[in-house]
Formats: structure tokens, C-alpha cells, sequence
């Protein structure tokens, strides 16, 4: 019982999907800049961390592209958008910072 709740916490809302970066990304790394280009330009994209919804950072204001400086936890990553047909595409720009 307790698994299955921790598993719920860590999850994505419904609807929403869930994006693995983490075996793309070293384990010392803390935060990533992310540029994201959507289409429409007036749609919005939410960012946040599994089981914290409140956590969510959006992009892109009216403007096609957008760079989110997200801080890395576990490398997963709750993606949600504004409008069901939209298009958008995520790229790790820079160096990310690395902790000591």
C-alpha cells in the first residue's frame, strides 16, 4: 500500500506526460537550460517535476521559442500542454551546471 502510493506521488497528472532524461543526463548535474519551440506560437507548455505539480514553469508567452532553466532531480520530467494538436520539441542548450 505504501509502494503504490509512493509510486502515485511520483506521477505525472492525468493527461499528461512524462519525460525520461535521466539516462541522458550525468548524476551531478543540478539544473539544464531547456530552449523549447512550440506550435502555435500561442500555445503554452508546462514543465514540472513528478508528484509536484506546483512546481510548473510554462513557456513560451506568445513567442515560438522559449528557455526554461530546470532544476534537475531524478531526470524526469512532467510535460502538460495547452492545446491537444499541439507541436514542441525540447533542446539541453549550454553547458548545464555541474554541482560540487
Amino acid at each position: 500500500m505504501v509502494l503504490a502510493l509512493a509510486l502515485i506521488a511520483l506521477a505525472c497528472n492525468p493527461g499528461d506526460r512524462l519525460l525520461d532524461l535521466s539516462g541522458k543526463l550525468p548524476r551531478a548535474i543540478k539544473t539544464i537550460d531547456v530552449l523549447i519551440t512550440i506550435e502555435p506560437f500561442y500555445a503554452r507548455l508546462y514543465v514540472y517535476q513528478p508528484g509536484f505539480p506546483d512546481s510548473s514553469q510554462s513557456c513560451c508567452r506568445n513567442q515560438l521559442s522559449s528557455v526554461l532553466k530546470l532544476p534537475v532531480i531524478d531526470g524526469r520530467l512532467c510535460i502538460k500542454q495547452s492545446q491537444p494538436q499541439m507541436k514542441w520539441k525540447l533542446h539541453i542548450i549550454g553547458r548545464p551546471d555541474v554541482g560540487v
